[in-house]
């Protein structure tokens, strides 16, 4: 039986790229943050707003998602990521204030 790879679209890749970066851009932060436990730069507004505005707009992507039934896995990466991170930010700032 041979599985083939569905082929991206110039579009799709563009997509794919773009929320890979995005991903990938939060990690350094995140690893800073827990390598030095320095949260003195991040201010609550800033985080709370992040933190929220990356979960609630998850739960709308999915939610378009699944009445489409069509995935769009490169901004679930994304979001996945950002929520994980941020949240993570917040409680380092929560700790390490």
């Amino acid at each position: 039986m041979k599985t083939t790879l569905p082929k991206l679209n110039f579009f799709e890749s563009l997509g794919w790229f773009g929320n890979i970066i995005l991903s990938i851009g939060v990690i350094p932060q995140v690893v800073q943050t827990y390598k030095t436990h320095d949260v003195s730069s991040f201010n609550w507004p800033f985080l709370l707003m992040w933190a929220f505005g990356v979960f609630f707009t998850f739960i709308y992507i999915v939610n378009g998602d699944l009445k489409s039934n069509k995935r769009q896995y490169p901004l679930w990466l994304n979001y996945l990521v950002n929520i994980f991170a941020t949240f993570y930010l917040c409680y380092a700032k929560l700790i390490f204030s």
